[in-house]
């Protein structure tokens, strides 16, 4: 498949996400300090409290998600499956069919188009991984630290009437995001990232905000069902997520992370 398919990256954003990021921005470089006492550690504790139920992360093994892509251009189905080794696949659908596939084994990423052509690799695999690291989908803010990634409170931001906690989240090959948490409910309705929207058609990177709403609980846990992203430089909306079905601990083949050998695909 040819990489002028404006779609087929549009989840390395989110569930997905990410180019690396090197320098300061919008977060960094507005948040103020907090006066008031909170601190990180309750920030942390009081986000675990709003989000989780009677499952803890820990019990939290694979996901699956159905979804619909919508951006200016069209708008595509997907399943997104990640587990807790770090693994990941995207399918992509129109029509009913498989158009495109991403996914990470948890060592190297490849991709698959719809053609019939044998898989490739994916040169932004570290993006699919980043994926599932964040928090909010396998793992919480409290999962960082054992995961061996850095979290930092650097302050409070008002956006839109919210002031919001400010958090600084370095993984641990290096990639910087940050995540604004709601003081009222103390969930996570902000990121913010300096990336490349689509990597596959241009390096140019910006910073990019993602907006989570309309949270319901799934078995106990509460999950955001809206997602929208927006250019922060030039204001423009290039995407928006929506979340149709959320499966917990969905019972995941291994095999779908692998890529295909010419023998597996000839049986598909």
């Amino acid at each position: 498949m040819r990489n002028d398919r404006p779609w087929v990256r549009y989840l390395v954003f989110r569930l997905c996400l990410s180019m690396l990021s090197g320098c300061m921005g919008p977060a960094a470089a507005s948040a103020a300090p907090d006066v008031s006492g909170v601190d990180l550690a309750r920030i942390v504790a009081n986000n675990k409290e709003a989000v989780q139920g009677s499952m803890g992360t820990a019990d939290i093994q694979a996901i699956e998600v159905d979804l619909d892509i919508k951006e200016a251009n069209a708008t595509n189905a997907a399943v997104y499956r990640a587990d807790r080794q770090g693994r990941m696949r995207i399918d992509i659908y129109a029509g009913g069919k498989r158009v495109y596939t991403e996914a990470y084994d948890g060592h190297r990423g490849w991709d698959w188009g719809g053609d019939g052509s044998a898989p490739t690799e994916d040169r932004y695999a570290a993006a699919l991984w980043h994926g599932t690291q964040f928090p909010g989908l396998i793992f919480g803010l409290q999962d960082m630290a054992a995961l061996g990634h850095k979290l930092e409170y650097i302050g409070r931001e008002a956006v839109a009437g919210v002031d919001y906690y400010v958090l600084k989240l370095t993984l641990s090959d290096g990639f910087e995001t940050y995540r604004y948490i709601n003081p009222d409910t103390w969930l996570i309705e902000r990121g913010r990232d300096f990336r490349a929207f689509h990597p596959a058609r241009g390096d140019k990177q910006t910073w990019i905000e993602t907006v989570w709403s309309d949270y319901r609980p799934v078995e106990g846990v509460q999950r955001p069902f809206l997602s929208v992203n927006t250019d922060l430089v030039t204001g423009t909306w290039q995407a928006t997520n929506t979340v149709r079905a959320i499966k917990v601990n969905p019972p995941l083949d291994p095999a779908i992370f692998t890529k295909p050998s010419p023998r597996r695909m000839a049986a598909m």
